[in-house]
């Protein structure tokens, strides 16, 4: 069984959150019990397959909101598959934890809202308040709980929301500096450029900056699908000499303003 406690109390799920897993898995098999008449095992029968920890805070303006996952979309994680949306979300895969970043008013407007229209949820009154507001979202997966408690089967009753909270922070803290990285090498995009002019004649440097510049646009395997083989791989080496790091891919519509905003100094929307 899986659902959203918190939507369904609040018709919302950015914040007033609730944090006892124990009592809201307890009144989820309630609801469901009581909702279709059917008597379900009692919470110690259950066990826990999955649990998602979000934490919302508040940019003050969508804007801003828009910008740090479009910067965001820019960057390369490894050992994650990665599903970005322009303006809206990153979504980052793992084996044992998915991660989300996402805008929630416009989350709530693809997702939410119609189902809303028709009640005396106060719909204006709600999107004025999530205007800057910034979710992130660590799905833990049955993998990374059976390694937390060590055990195969992890009972609800032995699980808080300390614990969930430390791998939040752990998993957001390794994206977050990878992030840093790739926006130091993002920004300094004019010193590969005089590297290049330093170490190579004017010919060969204009040559491997847009070479460069075709990967940074275009990716890698676009750029060595449209390139001749021993070309691709000259310049590939010569770009290694250099000591420049080739790995990201970006959009040409670069953001250019870099938001400067860490989770782990805000506080969160309560």
């Amino acid at each position: 069984m899986n659902g959203s406690y918190h939507k369904l109390q609040n018709g919302y799920n950015s914040h007033n959150g609730y944090y006892n897993l124990y009592t809201i898995c307890k009144n989820l098999i309630n609801i469901v019990s009581n909702y279709y008449e059917i008597e379900l095992p009692e919470i110690q029968h259950w066990f826990l397959q999955r649990v998602d920890i979000a934490i919302c805070f508040d940019l003050l303006e969508n804007e801003n909101v828009r910008k740090y996952i479009n910067n965001l979309s820019m960057c390369q994680y490894p050992r994650r598959n990665i599903k970005t949306y322009q303006d809206e979300s990153i979504y980052l895969t793992g084996s044992t934890t998915t991660l989300k970043i996402y805008n929630k008013l416009l989350e709530f407007k693809k997702h939410d809202i119609k189902k809303l229209k028709d009640t005396n949820f106060d719909i204006i009154s709600y999107i004025n308040r999530i205007q800057g507001f910034i979710r992130f979202e660590c799905e833990i997966k049955k993998k990374k709980l059976c390694d937390i408690y060590n055990t195969k089967f992890v009972r609800i009753r032995n699980v808080n929301y300390e614990e969930l909270k430390k791998v939040w922070c752990e998993e957001f803290m390794k994206l977050l500096k990878l992030f840093d990285n790739d926006l130091n090498i993002i920004s300094d995009k004019a010193e590969i450029e005089r590297r290049l002019y330093t170490l190579h004649n004017e010919r060969k440097a204009t040559i491997l900056y847009n070479f460069y510049l075709s990967i940074m646009v275009d990716g890698l395997r676009e750029v060595k699908k449209r390139t001749k083989k021993s070309t691709f791989y000259r310049n590939i080496n010569d770009l290694k000499k250099a000591k420049i790091d080739f790995s990201q891919t970006y959009k040409i519509d670069l953001e250019k303003e870099i938001i400067q905003f860490n989770p782990f100094q805000y506080k969160e929307v309560v």
